[in-house]
């Protein structure tokens, strides 16, 4: 979080973090749409995030303006140092979590993945806000939401069923995080 007095402005940063080809990039693409965000992608030719995705959400707090900078991760392996980089500063994190049946293992590896991100960044799980969103519950070989919960949501946080695709759950994710952060910025200038 840096806060800029002069400018009444308080930026936080919001990474959607999760395995590849998990929905990440679709959330902030339906996202920009739903709010009228400006998004900038950087794609690879499998239109795979190569780098990061990258939006601008402002909220007025009182006379207070919040800038959210949301940001995804490439969820391959061969750009753990970009993940990383991306985490720094993190403020609150979407856990984007394919919901389909074969890609359980995978889900709960990157949770774990999570953990140790942070940590090599300075930070733990349970200094940073967490939202799992359960996206590609639309398809067939999706898990059930109470299958999901116990098996990859082991710590607790809230949740949220989406298809990313068809815009249902994008908004409310968010949503929930953008709350949790507001309270916590009013909180802080009791």
């Amino acid at each position: 979080m840096l806060v800029d007095v002069e400018k009444k402005l308080i930026r936080m940063k919001v990474v959607y973090y999760g395995v590849a080809q998990s929905g990440k990039t679709t959330n902030l693409e339906q996202l920009s749409e739903i709010e009228g965000l400006s998004l900038m992608k950087l794609d690879t030719q499998g239109e795979k995030t190569l780098v990061f995705d990258f939006a601008t959400k402002k909220v007025k707090v009182g006379d207070l303006t919040l800038s959210f900078a949301l940001y995804t991760i490439p969820g391959q392996d061969i750009y753990k140092d970009i993940r990383l980089t991306v985490l720094r500063g993190v403020d609150g994190l979407v856990f984007v979590v394919d919901s389909q049946r074969e890609r359980l293992k995978e889900n709960i590896n990157f949770y774990n993945l999570l953990k140790a991100d942070l940590l090599r960044i300075g930070k733990r799980l349970e200094d940073v806000p967490v939202v799992f969103q359960y996206n590609k519950m639309d398809l067939p070989t999706s898990l059930g939401y109470e299958e999901l919960e116990r098996s990859i949501n082991i710590d607790q946080h809230p949740s949220v069923c989406a298809s990313a695709v068809k815009k249902e759950g994008v908004l409310e994710t968010f949503k929930v995080l953008e709350d949790y952060l507001v309270s916590k910025v009013e909180r802080m200038l009791l």
